[in-house]
């Protein structure tokens, strides 16, 4: 069995890749997926969530509004360490056990964790291989504000607060520039799928 985390910056695009790995027949563990079951309402990470920043952050339903912590964590260094010592342990608790479930199921999988903070969270020690998906700033600020309706400077802030990309390439195995076509992308996913399914 084969661990691959893939990981990048906001719009880079790293959940297409991790779809085109799940079509070529990876188990894909999607680490923005496991956060959002974290933080449902009534959960421990909510209730951690609500005591430190405040009843400010949810909306009517009792839901975390996503883009008021978004923007309380992402202008203070601070209060975003905070925010993932609550909900980074969690995911790679849910990880692991996600992990073993499929080792159990099939020992020869190749399993690509999802995980934008990949090397922030320190995720280097739960994968055996690094694949970090790259775009040009433009094509970023692009897809962020248009997947998550942030504004050109909230992006620019997220980006801010994360590792620089070109210092995650220096870390990486294997590396993917998405910032062409879909077929491009694909190519390059093929590529690094055979030596994974090698390896």
């Amino acid at each position: 069995m084969i661990i691959a985390g893939v990981t990048g910056s906001i719009g880079t695009g790293k959940t297409t890749v991790a779809r085109i790995f799940r079509r070529m027949g990876a188990a894909v563990i999607d680490a923005d997926e496991i956060s959002h079951e974290l933080i449902y309402p009534g959960r421990p990470a909510w209730k951690k969530i609500v005591s430190t920043f405040g009843k400010g952050v949810l909306r009517r339903d009792h839901f975390i509004d996503r883009k008021v912590l978004g923007r309380k964590v992402f202008s203070d260094t601070r209060k975003l360490k905070k925010l993932s010592g609550i909900i980074h342990p969690l995911v790679y608790k849910e990880m692991r056990e996600r992990v073993a479930k499929i080792k159990r199921s099939d020992p020869s999988s190749v399993v690509i964790l999802d995980v934008p903070l990949l090397l922030e969270s320190g995720g280097q020690k739960h994968i055996d291989k690094l694949i970090v998906v790259t775009a040009p700033r433009g094509i970023q600020l692009k897809r962020a504000c248009g997947k998550f309706g942030l504004s050109r400077s909230e992006v620019l802030r997220r980006i801010k607060a994360q590792m620089p990309l070109r210092e995650k390439v220096k870390a990486a195995d294997f590396v993917i520039d998405n910032g062409g076509t879909i077929v491009s992308t694909a190519k390059q996913s093929r590529v690094i799928w055979k030596k994974l399914v090698g390896a």
